[in-house]
């Protein structure tokens, strides 16, 4: 294993690392060694900078997250489900109610000593 693959890289993504490094280094007239570590600081460099942003971001969206909280908005189909639902138990109550009215006898017998 060398330097990049212990970086974090696949096998073919240190491959075409190596390939890029002796390009530049062809071009430069520099080792490949140093051609290698400075392509590895600039991706460093570039990853570092998109983990901060995609921090700031992430901590962003947990703020407006916490402050649309209390707003609680619900859907439209929920509340009507809760609608329905509650209207479904206010008629049972009421049918329950007029069953036990329509049982009961108009005329009861008077308790009457003998």
């Amino acid at each position: 294993m060398d330097e990049i693959e212990l970086a974090g890289f696949t096998a073919e993504q240190a491959e075409i690392i190596r390939e890029a490094a002796r390009k530049y280094a062809e071009r430069t007239m520099i080792t490949a060694e140093e051609a290698t570590e400075k392509i590895l600081d600039a991706l460093n460099f570039i990853s570092g900078a998109i983990w901060e942003a995609f921090d700031k971001l992430t901590a962003v969206f947990r703020e407006l997250a916490e402050e649309l909280k209390p707003i609680d908005i619900e859907s439209r189909a929920r509340r009507r489900k809760q609608n329905r639902t509650r209207a479904r138990l206010i008629e049972k109550r009421y049918r329950a109610e007029i069953r036990r009215a329509e049982n009961t006898r108009i005329y009861r017998r008077i308790y009457k000593p003998p």
